[in-house]
């Protein structure tokens, strides 16, 4: 199980596809240009957008601000999401995002806990069609979730100036490295 991640110049052509080749390739042990990702949306089925998808692995595709990243499993579902770091959030975040009860004190935390949430939910599948706030956490891990949502471990990923997490199968090795375009 692998996480890449790499700078990306604001302007610049996404960045995204060509790493999730690169990092497919690499888990399955094949050249890039015979690594196809494409996308299916969990609710209609469109192509045109969705979790990304690929042959002979799972991926899971994030941007911020200058950074994209990509998680890939042989073994199970991944999801990864990061965000950038920032003094403090917008209004009603909390309503948004964290279940009743949920309290974290500072925005990193939030922010945290966002990146977290997101991570098990696109790991799921469904991403955000999913109400975050149906995701609790405690301590790290997923203590309560919908059916079929969960069952993962949880990493973070902080890529400078970032909060990341990845929701990886319980027991895998996890691998994070920055590389160049």
């Amino acid at each position: 199980m692998l996480v890449w991640w790499t700078r990306h110049a604001p302007g610049a052509p996404d960045e995204a596809p060509a790493l999730a080749r690169r990092a497919v390739a690499h888990v399955r042990g094949v050249d890039p240009a015979d690594v196809v990702v494409g996308r299916r949306c969990p609710t209609c089925g469109s192509t045109a957008h969705g979790a990304p998808m690929t042959t002979g692995a799972h991926v899971s595709i994030t941007r911020g601000t200058g950074v994209v990243a990509v998680a890939v499993s042989a073994v199970g579902p991944v999801g990864i999401d990061l965000e950038q770091r920032r003094d403090e959030l917008w209004p009603g975040f909390d309503d948004l995002a964290l279940a009743p009860g949920e309290h974290v004190a500072t925005t990193d935390e939030r922010l945290r806990a966002w990146v977290r949430k997101e991570a098990v939910l696109k790991a799921s599948g469904l991403g955000l069609t999913v109400d975050p706030r149906s995701v609790v956490l405690r301590d790290g891990q997923v203590v309560d979730a919908p059916h079929g949502i969960g069952g993962c471990e949880l990493h973070d990923v902080d890529p400078p100036g970032h909060l990341g997490a990845v929701a990886v199968p319980v027991g895998a090795v996890v691998a994070v490295r920055e590389v160049t375009p």
